[in-house]
């Protein structure tokens, strides 16, 4: 009976112990898209100062596919244990508007553990755009319907839906011309063979100060710390036009409350540290943190949003 006694003592004791000691073991963070994209750039930061507070690996693994389906989808059918998470940005609230097919829900199929950082997404001009403002370049779009287009990364992505969302904000007309990706898109805005385009701050920098190409606004909602004398389409006239880039951490539905709290709890202190601040400054992001039910209301608040948009702009599933 002692003995028995004593083992039972001892489950206890290890288990209660287990329960308070995560992460136990390395967690996996999914990054749906290739190395060396946003996602990647964004979450590696913090994973790195997790692992470090933590003191177990957080692994950036790379499931790139299907505009970033394929690596959340793995995520949604992961064990609900918090050792597998997933980067995503704004494309994920996106996406359920986009697709014709989604392999999950957005909001049911995950919980939220919390945002890292956003990047400003700006509106640029070619030089020759005789356009110095919001206020003038929507003037000359409604004085030339049609006439005027503008360059995305692809179709139903931000920096298109960006645009779409001008387009309906001002009553404009312009035309879409899609890339297969925003470098793409903004060397032809520099080379004359497009007028505009809304592309994310840190990609466009270097070419606006060398006068590549002009920015007419920021679409976040206070100026970008990169680009300090660009307005915001709210202090153009049009707050609604409001977009930025907010990458964020999600786990599978069903992680434990505990769990969510006790990652988002330290997120928050690796956001705080010194280094990783100096780290996505020099990547121009902005750090953010909320809460997890913040970030759960935020991402639902988002695909509505963009569904109402793209419903309004016509755009079909691709």
């Amino acid at each position: 009976m002692r003995a028995l006694l004593a083992a039972f003592v001892l489950l206890a004791v290890t288990g209660f112990a287990g329960a308070q000691e995560f992460p136990a073991k390395p967690v996996r963070i999914i990054v749906p898209f290739t190395p060396g994209g946003p996602n990647d750039l964004a979450v590696r930061p913090v994973a790195e100062k997790l692992g470090e507070l933590f003191r177990q690996p957080f692994i950036v693994d790379y499931r790139a596919g299907a505009n970033g389906l394929i690596g959340s989808d793995l995520v949604a059918k992961s064990p609900p244990d918090g050792y597998t998470l997933l980067i995503i940005s704004s494309s994920f609230a996106i996406n359920p508007s986009t697709q014709a097919k989604m392999p999950f829900d957005p909001v049911r199929d995950f919980a939220a553990v919390g945002p890292v950082s956003t990047s400003d997404i700006i509106l640029v001009v070619n030089p020759s755009v005789p356009a110095r403002s919001v206020k003038e370049f929507v003037a000359l779009a409604k004085a030339q319907p049609g006439k005027l287009n503008f360059a995305s990364s692809g179709t139903g992505g931000s920096l298109h839906l960006g645009a779409e969302l001008l387009k309906l904000t001002a009553g404009i007309n312009m035309v879409h011309v899609p890339y297969k990706g925003a470098a793409l898109a903004l060397s032809d805005v520099m080379g004359g063979h497009v007028d505009s385009m809304f592309i994310s701050a840190p990609g466009a920098v270097g070419q606006i100060r060398a006068g590549k190409v002009r920015v007419l606004a920021t679409a976040s909602a206070k100026r970008a710390q990169s680009l300090p004398d660009a307005p915001t389409f709210g202090e153009a006239g049009y707050p609604e036009v409001q977009i930025d880039t907010r990458y964020g951490l999600l786990a599978p539905a069903a992680t434990p409350a505990a769990t969510i709290a006790r990652l988002n709890a330290f997120i928050t202190k690796a956001l705080s540290s010194p280094d990783v601040r100096e780290r996505y400054a020099a990547l121009s992001l902005d750090v953010v943190t909320s809460t997890p039910q913040e970030y759960q209301a935020y991402i639902r608040s988002e695909v509505a949003r963009w569904r109402k948009v793209v419903t309004a702009a016509k755009i079909p599933p691709q």
